[in-house]
């Protein structure tokens, strides 16, 4: 007999069928809910795969590298030429190091590039432009290197800081067949750098959980000196040939005393010199391009006597342990950083013992340092002659005409440098002996030809930050002196020197003599700044009323100290250690509700041009919901999102300072631009925005529109592992250089995030350090290249940093993030925080950014995006969040977003029902086969044989 397929089953099968059906049933939910909550970063993914398989364009890209091998060869920068060593006699050589094989292109992290496997190999370099290397050393370093393993340029953990020509000793066996070559030898010396940590301040230092140290570390040595295997290798060369040109391959500024011995006749510095930078190294080598780079750095014998040494590395509190609030930095040096320092204690001529017992006499400056900022050489020589000058006085500008004239035997350029002096008394407010005021770089020049540049700055800038008394800036009386000078040091000639007296001292505040010309009102002393100067006691701050008394006296990584007890109190309040929650930061009670989804038929593209204080933006950003402004301002890493109210597409974001850098975008052909370290060496505006402008080019050739560039942090130190995204340790010639750069990328219709804002000066730790710094400091060294990106750039983008402003999480400090940039500077843009990661649980929380005046958090996110009630239940929370949607959409607007956004989108919804359909019908074909089977179908009667 044929049975019937709904005949009762076992209650076991039953049972088995109902597990089943609950758990699909449950897959189905989850599957939902997931996709529900992240389908604006699948489809966003999806989109930009569509989007770089069809984006580039190899026009572009190959401008962008013509453009990299000209900025390398304009920034090198001739460190010595004994005997006119350069340009080269021969173009047979021979190079040397491991660094030949693997150049530090510029960094590692966000700072790297996409397009890093495209990078041209110094061979390849040198072999374009005529040059011809001797291929059994490279052919033997090539091996080598393969042996030793690969840097992952990408990875955020710093560099490589490995000394490989510890295992390349077998070059040494080589320098007989290798005369026979040439007579000439290069020889390559690389540091890197890079996102994650800092240079290593003792190689000796071992691995606390692997017990391993670093190959060919010494002992005692920091990753700045040459180690013992690259100084076994200089002397064989040395020995060995006739002619030595080393090759400085670092964006960090070394301890180069080796370069005076005898056997080297010439020395490059070359930073990190981008994909096609060796071309330009090989220009300059053979003459073809005439060294006219200039040093961004001070390079001292000794990096221990610079003050800020002692308070790098690992420094954290003994008596205090919370992940990401227990880390420090101590800002002791004050305003004296790099040259400002040495040229000062030279100026004062200080002598100080450090804490290991060595004696500084900066008295004799040629004794400490080796290369002022601002040296170069040429293969030519000029003259300068100071043709006129005005200073126009308060609110006015301080201008000086200067006629360069070629007096060599080839054409060249040059680089005039504007120094002043400001008078300063004992116990007054801080000083610099003298500060870069301005600089221009001339055309190229043929021998006898002359021209005229002018140098021009702003006379309210030589005010300084008075802190402890005015709580504004001051322009103290007393007679101000400008030099024309070569570098900081160097004097150009008798008749490079003018002075102007200011009569009485001038306090630019409301109450008594106004703002500065360039400020939108009178800066004022913001408490949170007041705060990260004076809430830690353990600082003690240089001062030059007693250099030798303030020095640092011990190095704080060795010596760390215990926690002040309103630090904790401030720590322990809050994760972001912040006030903008509990401090005066309510609305007016009178204030309207906010109005959220109106329907007041604009569009964002109604809005490019409109001036950013029209109402009308007020009225788009009503259009937009609660949830729509959450998504804009809590979802926006790497991105900003689509807004159906006001027709905004999506649009992809995306690093860096070097170049582009997305994980989507690993293995594209995309540019390696020189370091900013490098570019800033040109000291050439001109070129940098030409850089800026082609970046953008090939940016918005792969349908991006925003780079988390460039970043314009100063350097602190040259231990700061990311010293190769930055341009200089002179805030003056970071953010002129920073604010060409933003002129020509925003110019072709990209937007910026300048990064990091503001005291991003070392990586260890960085990830919620409290920075203790005064506010002196912070404004005129620090905030300073930021400040000149936006009020000479219009930058319309900043990026914050890691770290705290004293206890304060950056974007959760409201100076930081609105008093200073949006009331002061006159700042009309978007802030962004870096990017959320472990922190975000605890300190990096939205509710205080938003608060504080941040508009973006750098996170892929979902649902409320970490926002709580605090803000979105709240009346002065939705203001926020429309005040950051506000000027979020007016950089779209006035960008070419709405051009290259949204070409694509890749229809992966239907998957999703088919895939809804599918499981749904297979639940319930289970339900029916099993659990209905086995408790809802009745058992058939049992026939006996009697028929019963």
């Amino acid at each position: 007999m044929k049975r019937k397929f709904f005949h009762p089953i076992s209650k076991r099968f039953g049972v088995f069928g109902l597990v089943l059906t609950v758990l699909l049933t449950m897959v189905m939910i989850i599957a939902n809910v997931a996709l529900s909550r992240y389908s604006n970063t699948i489809s966003s993914t999806l989109d930009l795969n569509r989007q770089i398989s069809a984006g580039g364009d190899d026009a572009t890209y190959q401008k962008a590298r013509e453009l990299t091998q000209e900025i390398a060869g304009e920034g090198a920068t001739l460190l010595k030429n004994t005997n006119d060593a350069l340009p080269l006699g021969t173009k047979k050589i021979n190079v040397f190091g491991y660094g030949s094989v693997n150049l530090v292109y510029g960094g590692s992290g966000s700072g790297s590039t996409s397009g890093a496997s495209y990078n041209d190999t110094l061979k390849q370099s040198f072999e374009a432009e005529g040059l011809s290397v001797n291929e059994d050393l490279w052919n033997y370093y090539t091996k080598q290197s393969q042996s030793a393993g690969s840097w992952n340029v990408f990875s955020p953990n710093g560099g490589d800081y490995n000394i490989y020509d510890a295992k390349c000793t077998g070059v040494l066996d080589m320098m007989d067949d290798a005369k026979q070559y040439s007579d000439t030898a290069v020889v390559v010396f690389s540091r890197a750098g890079g996102e994650g940590g800092d240079l290593p301040m003792d190689m000796g230092v071992k691995d606390s959980e692997s017990g391993e140290g670093l190959v060919g570390g010494d002992s005692g040595k920091s990753y700045l000196e040459l180690q013992s295997a690259e100084t076994d290798l200089l002397k064989a060369v040395e020995k060995n040939f006739e002619h030595v040109i080393v090759l400085v391959n670092s964006s960090h500024a070394m301890e180069l005393g080796f370069l005076e011995d005898a056997g080297v006749d010439a020395a490059l510095q070359i930073a990190g010199p981008g994909a096609t930078g060796m071309r330009g190294v090989a220009d300059v080598l053979l003459g073809k391009v005439n060294p006219s780079g200039h040093l961004v750095d001070t390079y001292a014998y000794d990096v221990k006597s610079a003050p800020s040494y002692y308070n790098m590395g690992d420094c954290y509190y003994t008596d205090y342990q919370q992940q990401m609030s227990d880390k420090y930095f101590y800002f002791e040096e004050n305003i004296y950083t790099g040259y400002r320092w040495y040229e000062t204690a030279a100026a004062d001529k200080a002598v100080i013992t450090a804490s290991d017992g060595t004696v500084y006499d900066y008295g004799d400056y040629d004794s400490i340092v080796q290369y002022p900022f601002g040296y170069g050489l040429s293969y030519t020589t000029f003259d300068w002659q100071l043709e006129d000058y005005q200073v126009d006085g308060q609110g006015g500008e301080v201008t000086a005409t200067v006629k360069v004239t070629n007096t060599g035997d080839v054409a060249g350029k040059d680089a005039v440098q504007l120094y002043y002096s400001a008078p300063y008394t004992k116990g007054g407010i801080e000083k610099s002996a003298v500060d870069l005021g301005a600089f221009a770089k001339t055309k190229e020049l043929n021998p006898g030809e002359s021209d005229e540049v002018k140098l021009t700055m702003t006379f309210d800038d030589m005010a300084s930050f008075d802190y402890k008394g005015a709580g504004a800036y001051v322009m103290d009386k007393g007679d101000y002196t400008f030099t024309l000078r070569t570098d900081s040091h160097t004097v150009k000639n008798d008749d490079s020197t003018f002075t102007y007296t200011v009569e009485n001292t001038i306090t630019y505040d409301d109450a008594h003599d106004g703002k500065r010309s360039t400020d939108k009102v009178a800066a004022t002393s913001q408490q949170e700044f007041q705060d990260a100067g004076s809430l830690e006691t353990n600082v003690t701050y240089l001062s030059r009323a007693d250099l030798a008394g303030t020095f640092p006296k011990v190095e704080r990584r060795l010596n760390p100290t215990s926690i002040p007890a309103k630090v904790k109190e401030r720590l322990e309040a809050n994760g972001p250690g912040s006030t903008v929650l509990t401090s005066d930061n309510s609305d007016a009670s009178d204030a309207e509700t906010p109005t959220t989804g109106a329907d007041n038929g604009l569009t964002v593209d109604d809005m490019t041009g409109v001036d950013y204080d029209d109402e009308k933006w007020d009225r788009l950003v009503q259009q937009m919901s609660v949830d729509e402004l959450v998504e804009l301002t809590g979802n926006a890493g790497w991105q900003t999102s689509a807004i159906e109210s006001v027709g905004k597409k999506a649009t992809t974001d995306i690093d860096g300072p070097q170049g582009l850098n997305g994980f989507n975008f690993s293995g594209t052909k995309m540019n390696a631009y020189a370091s900013e370290v490098l570019m800033g060496m040109t000291w050439n505006v001109d070129l940098v925005k030409r850089m800026g402008s082609t970046y953008a080019d090939e940016a918005l050739s792969w349908g991006i529109v925003g780079m988390y560039a460039p970043a314009m942090n100063t350097h602190r130190s040259p231990f700061g592992g990311r010293n190769f995204e930055y341009f200089s340790e002179d805030p003056t010639l970071s953010g002129l250089m920073g604010a060409a750069e933003v002129s020509g990328m925003q110019g072709e219709g990209a937007y910026v995030y300048a990064k990091h804002y503001m005291l991003n000066t070392q990586d260890t730790n960085r990830d919620g350090a409290a920075n203790w710094c005064n506010e002196q400091a912070l404004r005129e060294v620090y905030a300073r290249p930021f400040e000149l990106a936006i009020k000479n750039a219009d930058c319309t983008g900043l990026m914050t940093e890691l770290s705290r402003i004293g206890t304060s999480w950056s974007s959760a400090t409201k100076a930081l993030c609105t008093e200073l940039p949006r009331d002061e500077w006159g700042f009309k843009g978007k802030i962004i925080t870096d990017g959320v990661g472990p922190g975000g649980s605890y300190y990096m929380l939205p509710d205080y950014a938003i608060m504080a005046g941040n508009d973006m958090m750098l996170t892929r996110a979902s649902g409320d995006c970490g926002y709580t009630d605090t803000i979105l239940k709240s009346d002065a929370g939705i203001r926020n969040m429309q005040r950051a949607a506000k000027n979020i959409l007016y950089v779209y607007a006035n960008s070419k977003a709405s051009e290259v956004s949204g070409k694509y989108d890749v229809n992966w919804e239907w998957m999703w029902v088919v895939g809804d359909v599918a499981l749904a019908v297979v639940t319930l074909a289970l339900f029916i086969c099993l659990p209905v089977r086995a408790w809802c179908v009745p058992e058939r009667p049992v026939v006996t044989a009697s028929g019963k």
